[in-house]
């Protein structure tokens, strides 16, 4: 996978994925948008990838919409403006990011306007101690985006998420761990190590419980509806009890040896097994 907003390295079955436009502090420009969506495709058709780390490089993390680039694609640049039109409503739309394998955020500077918002579909983030973070929209007059005035108050509650949206402030990392916005903070230069660790216990687990996982969680918090959750938990729980990768983390337990979800050819070989 080579692209020119974004840089990756495999890092075994964990994809780190870096914003890579350091100079405009890795402002989301229309190219960027259509190969975050390539990329989400790509990754979520290969098996050997089990979760993504995503961070920025340079300074910031990412400083949101790119004013410039959008104004070429006002002003009559076609093919900027199709990577707008086309790419920039679907990229970090909700069915795309609950589909995608789990991303786990590595906030290493400046998170501001959609550079914060786009992680609020992440699966988790975490932080250096320089980073910062901002839902700056009312200072320039904009309103939230990326379905950020439903998500924001679900992670820090109603209050914390009004105060942030309309006051535009900036946050230390301190400050957003303390409202739940990241999960744990690390040293700059221990960040994206952290999260390759932390990503690769998550990608040890079977690809399509994690999928499971992540589908069942944002459909529990797009209902009211207890009875629809209970009826899915106990579905998805009888599922599981019959999949293979049950079967083969029973044997794992019973062996003493670690479960061999990602050995295709052993994997392929339970299938027949009957003991």
């Amino acid at each position: 996978m080579k692209f020119e907003t974004i840089s990756v390295e495999k890092h075994d079955r964990v994809l780190l994925v870096s914003w890579n436009r350091p100079s405009k502090l890795n402002a989301f420009n229309g190219l960027f948008f259509k190969e975050w969506v390539d990329l989400l495709e790509a990754v979520n058709k290969d098996t050997s990838i089990g979760a993504i780390v995503c961070t920025g490089k340079g300074k910031a993390f990412s400083s949101g919409a790119d004013i410039n680039d959008f104004a070429a694609a006002s002003k009559g640049n076609n093919e900027v403006k199709e990577f707008w039109e086309r790419y920039q409503p679907i990229a970090f739309e909700a069915k795309r990011m609950v589909a995608s394998k789990p991303i786990i955020g590595a906030i290493n500077g400046l998170a501001l306007g959609a550079g914060l918002t786009c992680t609020f579909w992440f699966d988790f983030n975490i932080a250096s101690t320089e980073a910062k973070f901002s839902m700056r929209f009312s200072k320039l007059g904009l309103t939230p985006e990326l379905d950020s005035s439903w998500l924001l108050p679900k992670i820090i509650g109603l209050q914390n998420a009004k105060k942030m949206m309309l006051t535009g402030d900036m946050y230390t990392a301190k400050e957003a761990l303390g409202l739940g916005l990241i999960v744990e903070i690390y040293e700059p230069d221990k960040l994206v190590e952290s999260a390759i660790k932390i990503a690769s216990k998550v990608a040890e687990n079977p690809n399509d419980t994690l999928k499971i996982i992540k589908k069942m969680t944002f459909q529990d918090m797009t209902t009211n509806n207890i009875e629809e959750i209970a009826t899915r938990s106990i579905d998805n729980f009888a599922h599981a009890r019959k999949s293979i990768e049950h079967k083969e983390a029973l044997l794992a337990l019973r062996d003493k040896r670690k479960p061999q979800f990602h050995n295709q050819k052993h994997m392929d070989a339970l299938k027949n097994y009957k003991k």
